[in-house]
């Protein structure tokens, strides 16, 4: 899931932390897109509405947290979003709720079910934070979580953190030889961890690669040839497969979110 950042910083266990504030513009939705991280946002609006994956209804949370979802969740706004996005690598996920990400698969969830203490700490200082402080206090926070002694198996962790250097572009044969472990040990420890297999895995992050490329303005051409795709028509069904939308309806909508009053 991501959210139009302002600026941001980051920390150990976590991608990028920021906070935003929209203000002035049309009620509507955008789209929430497929990420190789899990997503933390606290509200500091009139609360974070999403239909989408595991959400039989459009639902409203204060603190969410959701996994690694294979399809777009909807934001519903009424003109105003405020608050701060955190995107959480899947390593730190056990030592925020003592569990692998596995076990929060795709859905997103109030941050309270699964760690209450937390939840009210984050929410707590944040929203009483100055405003330009907010992401480094979220960040910080959640760093203090990363040293609880919950860890991540490290033959799984080895292996992701190599598919993430390389934005997916690595075969399951170079990560089990660089394991020394069998190829079923390894995807067993993975997927156990994740929530989802090698093969899975890389291909989020290589589309992920793709899509930052392209919303970066270059073309879908260069885009393709670089993250390793066959072709621009490969790009382009993988992109459908993960958004619905082909890469130029994608920017599109895009650029149509957020449209002033």
């Amino acid at each position: 899931m991501e959210f139009r950042y302002l600026r941001g910083v980051t920390a150990p266990g976590i991608a990028r932390s920021a906070a935003y504030d929209i203000s002035g513009v049309v009620p509507g939705t955008h789209l929430a897109v497929p990420s190789p991280t899990l997503t933390m946002i606290i509200d500091l609006g009139h609360g974070l509405d999403l239909t989408g994956p595991g959400l039989p209804e459009r639902t409203s949370f204060r603190l969410c947290l959701s996994g690694m979802h294979p399809t777009p969740y909807l934001v519903h706004h009424d003109g105003l979003q405020r608050g701060v996005q955190v995107d959480v690598k899947p390593s730190l996920v056990r030592a925020l709720t003592g569990a692998p990400a596995a076990e929060l698969g795709g859905e997103a969830v109030e941050l309270d079910a699964l760690h209450p203490g937390l939840a009210a700490e984050l929410y707590g200082r944040v929203s009483t934070a100055p405003v330009a402080d907010r992401e480094a206090v979220a960040a910080a926070v959640l760093a203090r979580y990363a040293t609880s002694g919950h860890e991540v198996q490290p033959d799984a962790a080895a292996a992701w953190a190599h598919l993430a250097a390389r934005q997916g572009r690595v075969t399951v044969a170079e990560l089990v030889e660089r394991s020394g472990w069998s190829a079923r040990y390894l995807a067993m420890k993975f997927t156990a961890e994740f929530g989802m297999g090698i093969k899975q895995a890389a291909r989020l992050m290589r589309f992920d690669a793709a899509r930052r490329a392209l919303e970066a303005g270059e073309s879908a051409a260069d885009v393709a040839a670089r993250a390793g795709y066959a072709d621009q028509a490969h790009l382009s069904r993988e992109v459908r497969a993960f958004l619905g939308y082909s890469p130029s309806a994608y920017l599109a909508r895009r650029r149509s979110e957020f449209t002033p009053v």
